[in-house]
Formats: C-alpha cells, structure tokens, sequence
C-alpha cells in the first residue's frame, strides 16, 4: 500500500444525502488548516474504505450515525446541522459535543472522519504519518512447535478430540496455565477465538493495525470510556504496552481481608512473581529508547521535586519503534505469543485459532468439555472433552459466557464488580520539536501521586489515533493535527472507586455498564491538573487537558481555576479510555459474594476454573498483566489436582483410606480500640475438623502452604459475647512471618459483621515465643475499617489440654 490506503478493494458507498450531510458536518468538524485538507470526495473514499475494512454493514451503520447527529441539533437550534450557515453549525456542533445526551454519538460520527484526515497520501511524514508504513515484513524461519498451531477452520466437521484441560483463551490467564500444564506431561488444548498473527502481520499504519485484530468496546453510562482489546493469539498482552508491576502489597491485603483470600500475601506470592519476571524478561528500558517525551517528563518531575523513573516492561531487546500497542514488528515485547504459547507448544501442547466456544459440556455434576465452531474456512464443529476446562476469555468475555450458558452464578456476582482503571491523556506544546511517535509509548512513570490512587504513566499516540481519538472538534482539533509534531503526550490511570457491569448485549455480546462516580470524577480533574502543571515546568507554551470545554492552560492560574472548577464539569466531559478491565468473576472464600473459589475453580461446578482478568478482584493501581500471569500461575496447580482427581475416584472407597484431623485451640488478651484507645478483653475458642489431613500434609511442604476451616466462638468485651464465628486457619511453616494466619468472621451483639485477622510469626529462634503470640486487628467487615488492635495469646499452662484436643484417625 504505497500510498499508505487503508484499503485497496472495492467498499460500499454512502448514499448522495448521507455524503452531502457528512461534508456539512466535516466542514466544521475538521476545517482546512496548514496540513489539514479541505474535505472533499478523496476524503469520503477514504472513510468508505476504512469502514468496508468493519464489514458489509459498517458504512450503512456509518450513514445512521451521521443521519442522527445532523438531525441531534433540531430539538436545541431548530434545524438540521446540515441547514445552518457555518457559523451557526460551528457553535451547534460544539453544543452537541459537550451535551451529556450527544456527546457519544458526536464522537462516533466524527471519529473515522478524522481518521480519513490524517491518513491522506499527501499528509505530511514530518508528522509521524508513516510511522509503520515503511516496515518490510520480516523473514521468519519455521518453528518446530508451529505443527502443533492449527487453523481450526482446516478441521472436519464433527471432530471429537479427548484432552486433560481445554483452555478458552491465549492471553495472559490462559497461556501461563497451558505452559504450566504442558511442561509438566498434560495434554493441553487452547482454543482462541481470533486470528495467529506474526511479526509479518505488524506492518502498515497503527489505525490498520488496530482494525486488523482489535475489536473496541465502549462502556454505556455517565462518560464514555473506550476499551480496546486484542483479539488475536496473545490475546492483549500482543497489543498492550508491555509494562509489567507486582501486585501491590496493600492490594493482597485487601483480598486477604475482605475476601478472605488468606493464602494471597507477598512472600506466597513471590514465587510465581518470579517465574513470570524470569519468562517476560521484565526490565526497565534504556534511556535512548524512551524518547524525547521521557526526557521532557523528567525535566517536569524535577522541577517540581516529583519522583519518576522508566517503567519496568516485558521488552528486554526493544529498540523503541513506537508500535507496542500495535503489535511489536520485532518480537522485542515478549507477550504470550511469542513467551508462554511457544514454550507450551514445545512442550506438546496444542493450539487452534479461529475456535470460538459455544457450549459447555456437564455430565455428573462437573464439567466435562466444551464444543466450538470455527469461524471460518470450513465452519467446523469441534467437540473436547476434557477433565478439566479453563475459562481464560478475558473480564468481558468470560462473563458473557458463563451468562449464556447459565451457569456459575448463585451468587449473583457473574458480570458485577467491574473495575476499569478509567485513564486520560494530556498533551503539551513546545515550542521545540517533539517528535513522540520516536521512542516507547509507554516508557517512563511518575508515582509521587499512587498513594492517591494516580499514577502517571507515558501514553504516546500516533497521529492517526491521536487524531481520531482526541475529543475536540472544529478549530482546536486542526490547530492540534497541525502542531503535532510539537505536542508531547503523557498520561494517567485511576485506581477507581467507581464500578460496572458486563450484561449480554445484542447477540449475546459482553456490553459493559460503567458510572463514574464524582469522587473518582473530581480525581480525574486533579489528574490532568497535575499533569498540566507538569508540563508546563517542563517548559510548555501550552498543556491541552483531556476535559471537553477547557481551553489549553498556559500557567498555575490557569491550572489552579481547573481545580476549582471541578464541581462544574461532568464525567461525560472527561476524555476517557480503559485497558484494565478486571473484576467480573471474583474470586473469594464465601459463595454467596463470589464466582470462584481461592484456587480459581467456580464454586458452582467443579471442573471449570476461570483464570484471567476477571477473576482479579480489581482494581490493582498498577498494570495487571503480572498479576494476572502470576495467579495463572498458581491456579495451575489446583487445575492439576482435579485433572488427577478421575484417577482417584475410580479407586473403590472400601479400599481408601482417609485421615481425619481434630484440635481445639483457645487465645486471649486484649484488643485496644482505635476511636476511644480503651482496650477491651478479647478471646476466641476455635475447633478444625478436615478429612484430607493428606492433602494438608502436601500443601505444607510448599510456600504456598495449607489451609483448615475454623469454627467457633469469640468475645470482645463490649462488642460480642460467645458468638458463633467461622473462618480459616492459613500454615505455611516454609515462612518466618507471617507463619500461621487466622481469619474469622462473626457478628457483634449489635448485629454488625465483624472480622478478625490475627498472624503468628515463627521464627527458628523462637518457635516459642512465635506459637504463643497473635499479632491481632479488628476489622468492621463491610468496608475493612480497623477498628481495634492487641496481641492475644496462647497461655503456655493450656499446653497439656491443648495437646490432648488432637486427633488423627484412619476413616475409610
């Protein structure tokens, strides 16, 4: 494509009324400026074109949308867009813009518009309009693993295949698992749903690319967000950023306390951090690599005493191209289809891309298989069966699945607790050359704002997806195209408070439902005044911030009334996107608020076990990608133990022998409460019960440690007395701190559900002293408040009755 078209055949037309409307809208949405062409039909061939490229249907759907926003300004002006003399059309369309009822539909329809724009052959390449277009593709030799990748339309119709596990999806859930699996002597089937794609498809502009193996969904509510996820082998690990964090440790915290993820905690955790860092490469990039923005940041940083530093990413040889959310032209970005998928394969795993699941096989009570079809080619229907099958579908997909099929939620949880990570985007004029399209688009970082749920990370755009994204319209959005290569771009994500919700939508499609409430709202606010006040230290002429309305700030007075202006502007204002979508299947102890237990599997039917972004009970404040990779990690061992369950079960039960394990423990003390400072006795009676004293034996010798469910009674003076409590008693002798940790739930005399954490630290040099003493917090259960904190303890003279509650006894 030398003139870098987006499309060579033949597409369909928009009608002469649909075409006549459009260049009304466009000669007002994106003027004539110093590289910006009036438009014209050369400009409507190219939109029909890039929507030929979406489907038989996208230009007719196109022509709806401009139909709707040329007849959106009746009920307010009284006339069609199309009817109004410029000047009036200018104000109108800006009107319609900022109106929280049009303001999707005005984005929509001016969205390929602008894209057509900056995608013209005469385009200036000074501006970065051939980023991508003058890559060759690569030569790439023939991998022994690539006869184990199939098409699955090359299948026949009707094929049975048998398999330990079936995993639905490539990502970054589904590829740790299969790796996992295969190398340990599993027979292991992915099925993804998109197309395998190499670093012979990553060529031509960004915008194809994102055509080509994106699909885009936008959340309906109070704004607008924009989620774009890979749809391809790799899933999104190939068209993310590549940056890579371990989950926070106040985030395992929370899980720990609220959803009594006990087993979750750093040190058990490291591990498979580890294993994750060591298969990604995960380090920070060099210097020359991360361009003039970077450099520019932290000059900005600097002068205003932030901290920053280069993000650690998953590219150990990338050379900075510009293109790692478009699928890396180098295999530089290790995501899962050039790391874990290979490395599975290798090890006699099998891959079938183009399969789309359709159904859930159940016999027995549990899972036993999936059937999908393939999307193309012969439209084969294939039929696994499998022991064990691993839903790795992604925040959205995952969900709708188990929504179509019915299953997984007696909770009511399938699909709620969205979290996002809502991000924006600001842009700084220099009076130098910027050139951001040269370097890593998401290199370097600032922190000095994560305590307050903001973190400041690079988002370097294109200046095709620059363009089409950006939310202005008219003169702004041609002075900004036409300024382009001075403008430098960084931006910003939330660890929200807010959340969605994913529901089946026209074809049983995941639709995500999200509002964004005014504390995160005002947040956002706070984040493109920092990032303003950035730039403008680093030595902007001007920062544009990413809020519909707000004219470019050019000193603190300006940022300062943005601040104080923060009541007045609408979520629907704020120009937002989201890549972090996790949450909706969450994993948790109790069933009736969660989808999947601790070791990933459905609490409702055995056999199926989710391992993605879903499962994660967002939102981390950091990157997910490790996180997830690192709890797909872990979840593998729990998929192996139910593929060898069969094995056991076929054993007669008059010939297996069970060891049951008793104890009943008591501690007290006291607890000092956090308003008043009064301490308070405090004392719990606890009993365990567990019939598979083998499986705990074997958990123990591993980091990951054992686990027994409690049950008993607790009294806090003044709070409850002899209530019943329920919980978890966490061992993991292989760990110093944080040795033994108790987790119970009860409810106080007035009604309201508490929970107590305790955690025992057993040192080598004093065991003693470590078994006896319960670092101690007191917990309101619905919002994980502390409330009172002590030590309770183990009283050395109940040794002996302590000793003779154990029992350990043979039961068939």
């Amino acid at each position: 494509m030398a003139d870098g078209s987006i499309a060579t055949r033949t597409a369909p037309r928009l009608d002469d009324a649909d075409a006549a409307r459009l260049a009304a809208i466009a000669e007002v949405a994106t003027p004539a400026g110093r590289h910006v062409r009036p438009y014209g039909d050369d400009t409507r061939r190219r939109i029909e074109r890039l929507l030929g490229r979406l489907g038989a249907d996208a230009v007719s759907g196109y022509g709806a949308l401009v139909r709707a926003l040329d007849l959106a300004s009746v009920p307010r002006f009284g006339q069609p867009l199309s009817s109004m003399p410029r000047a009036e059309r200018e104000r109108a369309l800006e009107a319609l813009s900022a109106s929280p009822t049009t303001f999707t539909l005005a984005r929509l329809a001016t969205g390929p518009l602008k894209l057509a724009q900056v995608t013209h052959p005469e385009f200036p390449d000074a501006l970065g309009s051939r980023l991508g277009l003058d890559l060759a593709p690569p030569r790439e030799e023939p991998h022994r693993w690539g006869e184990r990748l199939l098409d699955a339309g090359t299948l026949d119709d009707g094929e049975t295949l048998e398999v330990d596990v079936v995993i639905v999806g490539s990502g970054a859930g589904g590829a740790p698992v299969a790796h996992a699996l295969a190398a340990r002597g599993h027979a292991v089937l992915v099925l993804e749903a998109g197309p395998h794609l190499t670093r012979r498809d990553f060529v031509g502009r960004p915008s194809e690319r994102a055509l080509a193996f994106q699909h885009t969904q936008i959340a309906l509510g109070n704004c607008a967000i924009v989620l774009p996820i890979g749809s391809t082998v790799g899933g999104t690990t190939t068209v993310n950023s590549g940056t890579c964090f371990r989950t926070p440790p106040h985030v395992l915290q929370r899980w720990r306390f609220e959803d009594g993820l006990t087993e979750l905690d750093p040190a058990s955790m490291a591990p498979h951090f580890e294993r994750v860092e060591a298969m990604l490469g995960v380090a920070p990039n060099a210097m020359r690599h991360l361009g003039t923005i970077a450099e520019i940041v932290a000059r900005g940083a600097d002068a205003l005493g932030w901290a920053h530093h280069a993000l650690p990413r998953n590219a150990p040889d990338c050379d900075g191209q510009g293109l790692c959310c478009y699928g890396c032209p180098t295999d530089a970005k290790r995501s899962t289809n050039v790391s874990y998928l290979p490395a599975a394969l290798d090890r006699g795993a099998m891959l079938f891309h183009h399969a789309r699941v359709e159904e859930l096989l159940v016999a027995g009570g549990r899972a036993t298989g999936v059937v999908a079809r393939a999307t193309h080619g012969k439209r084969a229907r294939i039929r696994v069966l499998a022991k064990t099958v691993v839903l790795s579908a992604g925040t959205l997909g995952t969900p709708a699945m188990l929504l179509r099929w019915g299953v997984g939620n007696r909770s009511g949880q399938v699909g709620r607790n969205l979290s996002v990570h809502p991000c924006s985007n600001g842009w700084g004029l220099f009076d130098e050359p910027v050139r951001g399209w040269e370097g890593v688009p998401q290199g370097y970082g600032i922190d000095a704002f994560a305590h307050e749920g903001i973190r400041f990370e690079g988002a370097s755009l294109p200046v095709d997806i620059a363009a089409a994204a950006v939310g202005t319209t008219g003169r702004a959005w041609t002075r900004f195209v036409d300024q382009f290569d001075h403008m430098a771009c960084f931006g910003f994500m939330t660890e929200e408070t807010s959340r969605g919700r994913v529901v089946l939508g026209p074809n049983g499609r995941p639709q995500m439902l999200y509002r964004m409430n005014d504390f995160d709202r005002r947040r956002f606010v706070r984040g493109h005044a920092l990032l303003a006040r950035m730039f403008l230290a680093a030595g902007a002429r001007e920062a544009w911030v990413g809020i519909q309305g707000i004219e470019p700030l050019r000193n603190e007075r300006d940022v300062q009334a943005l601040l104080d202006g923060a009541d007045d502007i609408a979520a629907h204002r704020l120009d937002l996107s989201a890549f972090h979508p996790l949450g909706t299947c969450r994993m948790g102890r109790d069933p009736s608020r969660s989808v999947v237990s601790p070791t990933n599997e459905l609490h409702d039917l055995p056999g199926v076990f989710v391992v993605d972004g879903s499962s994660v009970n967002g939102p981390l404040g950091v990157n997910p990608q490790v996180t997830i990779m690192a709890l797909a990690e872990r979840a593998s061992a729990f998929v192996e133990r139910r593929i060898e369950e069969p094995m056991e079960r076929t054993t007669p039960t008059s010939t297996r022998t069970r060891r049951e394990l008793e104890f009943t423990e008591t501690m007290s003390g006291t607890l000092t409460m956090t308003g008043s400072g009064t301490p308070s006795a405090a004392a719990f009676t606890v009993r365990c019960a567990t019939t598979d004293a083998q499986s705990l034996l074997r958990g123990l010798s591993s980091p990951v440690g054992g686990s027994l469910e409690l049950t008993g009674t607790t009294t806090i003076a003044g709070l409850t007395t002899g209530r019943p409590c329920r919980g978890t008693l966490a061992m993991r002798p292989l760990l110093r701190r944080g040795t033994l940790v108790y987790d119970l739930d009860f409810e106080g005399d007035d009604g309201v559900a508490y929970h107590l954490h305790g955690e025992k630290s057993v040192p080598l040099t004093a065991v003693l002293t470590g078994m006896t003493t319960l670092a101690t917090e007191l917990q309101r259960a619905s919002d994980g408040q502390p409330i009172g904190r002590g030590t309770l303890r183990f009283e050395l003279r109940d040794l002996l009755p302590w000793l003779g509650t154990f029992r350990l006894r043979s039961a068939s």
